[in-house]
């Protein structure tokens, strides 16, 4: 590694702009905005100012001892893991190991060979995973970054289980389920047991001399003891006004910015499960690339916003502890910070006030190359009042689209489209009905013009235990979800073919692909969306004739009030807006909001059928055992009711 550094120095040619044996002292505020920085070196004491400062001291350098420490003396010597160095300082010694990460494991196994005896204190079990599974180096059995978390847990269980408990070598069982805690690994820790050479006992009770006494009563002699204890997080050259990372709770955006500290970054300041270097690598050319102003960030009020929200998501994905305050997934992170640094560099380059449409092109990842241009185009959009229909044909109205908004009684299409603006016009439509439906096709054309474009939007759900279930709930959803489908394609796909050309995007559910508890005939319905269309799709192949399917998980509207998200983020009205957009854009025929969820899917779709169901399990929400019934009541009660 040393000699690594050297060759990155020498060739990048920056060795000259490293000044070495200077320690910093403090770091503050200027008045002027930026950083006075105090250093003393050999030649004494001196301040300098900056524009910015980059804190990369690390958070593995200030040991964490027992506090408060144990009753008793020890006679023999006492280090911390951070002041281990080879097993030349284990030789012919009756170590103690106390602790149950990485490093207690590594230096019990050392121990093993070297030392006299090795015993290994735990006071909490931990999952050890082996270094090597199913014949490759584990940390090569990577995930895409823009899998969920979940995905990550199920191959950190899967090794787990997969390397066995250490319950059988008299470790401690832990009280936590595999995933939930920083990834433990040790090859060898099962086989130096084994065999006698590493002694497992429990947490320390005192101290006797040159004996240590456990919880459970056993003694053994002992001259060192090695701390593997943890570290703090700390900076001694910040005043706690400016940071106080207490119990090692320091939130920061993307874990190197702190919107009250402009002009100071923190770089490796994370705990992955992986590797730091390739993240304080990529933390540095994003600082590079705000220095420099290639990258603009969002608003305060939306960084601070992301912050804790990522803060308190990663703490809740591991048990409590200091260890954990600032875990991050590898590879997400690195696809998460790679997508924010492509949005602010869209964002510096823009110039000037941008519409709906084109902030949907930037935010979709910049999917599409130009704006989308509907100019002269027809589109029709069902239950387009509200929701993801309204929000939907704002963006459409945007790109130029002329707009028919249909929803049930008319009056909220026609108050949708008078806000909307002259481009769009609304009617009554009952999608249940055929006759509603055809009436409704016919004033769009004699208003607008024929259908280019026709959204399916409009859908009812009722949520509880099936057999709960009101019949006209189930009527209702089979109605309006899936036969409302089948009139839309029966009446506009013909009028498209013998044009040539038309698109039918239909606004179905994940529980098109999914099993949700609590939403049986509501997932019938969109089952069966999903497999007329795919019908549908067979016979109008080579016609010029396209069909699409938008799979959301749950959407922030009171089709959802009341509900459970599960494992995945409340979406919004306007993130499926603007899937509608891309698939204009981009035609595909499935497409999942996120995107994760059909991949996620396909892959679990191979297991066995008990590790599918456990899986799914985690994936999808219990809405049965969640739902709010109280919250739902407005919104059932309209189409429950005879």
């Amino acid at each position: 590694m040393h000699a690594y550094f050297e060759q990155y120095a020498a060739h990048f040619g920056f060795r000259d702009m490293i000044t070495f044996d200077t320690t910093v002292i403090d770091v503050s505020r200027t008045d002027s905005g930026g950083w006075r920085v105090l250093v003393e070196g050999p030649s004494g004491a001196e301040t300098r100012e900056y524009d910015a400062v980059l804190v990369a001291n690390g958070h593995h350098w200030d040991p964490r001892w027992p506090e408060p420490a144990y009753p008793g003396t020890f006679d023999g010597e006492q280090i911390h893991a951070h002041d281990y160095r080879s097993g030349d300082q284990l030789d012919g010694r009756d170590v103690v190991v106390v602790g149950a990460g990485n490093s207690a494991m590594d230096i019990a196994v050392e121990g093993a060979l070297r030392a006299k005896s090795v015993t290994l204190s735990i006071r909490r079990g931990q999952w050890v995973m082996r270094k090597f599974l199913f014949g490759m180096a584990s940390d090569q059995i990577a995930l895409p970054g823009w899998m969920p978390w979940w995905m990550t847990t199920l191959r950190l269980r899967i090794g787990a289980l997969a390397s066995g408990g250490l319950k059988k070598y008299g470790l401690p069982k832990p009280p936590h389920a595999p995933g939930q805690s920083h990834p433990v690994q040790s090859e060898q820790i099962r086989d130096r047991i084994a065999a006698g050479k590493v002694v497992v006992r429990p947490g320390i009770r005192r101290f006797d001399g040159d004996e240590v006494e456990f919880t459970d009563r056993t003694r053994v002699r002992a001259d060192l003891i090695v701390w593997a204890t943890g570290y703090r997080v700390s900076f001694p050259f910040l005043a706690p006004a400016l940071v106080n990372p207490e119990g090692n709770e320091f939130p920061l955006w993307k874990r190197t910015v702190h919107p009250d500290l402009p002009g100071l970054y923190f770089i490796g300041l994370l705990q992955p499960v992986g590797a730091v270097m390739p993240l304080a690598e990529a933390q540095a050319a994003w600082v590079t690339e705000m220095l420099t102003g290639q990258y603009l960030p969002p608003s305060d009020a939306e960084v601070r916003t992301q912050m804790m929200r990522d803060h308190e998501r990663n703490k809740r994905r591991f048990y409590a502890s200091p260890r954990h305050t600032m875990e991050v997934d590898f590879d997400h992170y690195l696809w998460d910070l790679a997508r924010e640094r492509r949005a602010g560099a869209k964002r510096g380059r823009a110039v000037g006030p941008r519409s709906r449409q084109a902030d949907a092109v930037a935010e979709a990842g910049g999917r599409m190359s130009v704006p989308l241009s509907l100019q002269g185009r027809v589109v029709a959009i069902t239950g387009g009042a509200n929701g993801i229909g309204r929000e939907t044909a704002a963006l459409l109205v945007d790109a130029g689209a002329r707009v028919a908004i249909g929803d049930y009684g008319g009056d909220a299409a026609r108050r949708a489209a008078k806000d909307l603006g002259r481009s769009v016009v609304g009617f009554n439509l009952d999608v249940t009905d055929s006759e509603s439906f055809a009436a409704f096709v016919a004033s769009v054309e004699s208003e607008c013009g024929p259908i280019d474009i026709l959204v399916n939007s409009a859908g009812v759900m009722w949520v509880g235990s099936f057999e709960d279930e009101p019949e006209i709930a189930a009527r209702r959803q089979l109605d309006v979800n899936l036969l409302g489908v089948i009139h839309s394609v029966k009446l506009l796909a013909p009028r498209m073919r013998a044009r040539g050309a038309g698109r039918i995007i239909t606004i179905a559910s994940a529980a098109s692909i999914l099993p949700t508890p609590g939403e049986a005939t509501y997932a019938a319905s969109k089952h069966g969306v999903l497999g007329y269309l795919k019908a549908v799709r067979a016979e109008l192949r080579k016609t010029g004739v396209q069909l699409a399917v938008i799979m959301p998980t749950v959407v922030d509207t009171a089709l959802a009030a009341g509900t459970s998200t599960g494992s995945a983020a409340m979406l919004q009205p306007a993130d499926i807006a603007r899937a509608v957009l891309r698939t204009i854009a981009r035609p595909r025929f499935e497409v999942t909001v996120p995107g994760y969820v059909g991949v996620a899917y396909r892959i679990v779709s191979l297991l066995p059928q008990r590790l599918r169901d456990a899986v799914l399990g985690r994936m999808v929400p219990d809405q049965v055992a969640s739902v709010d019934r109280q919250a739902r009541s407005g919104y059932e009660g309209k189409f429950t009711q005879e």
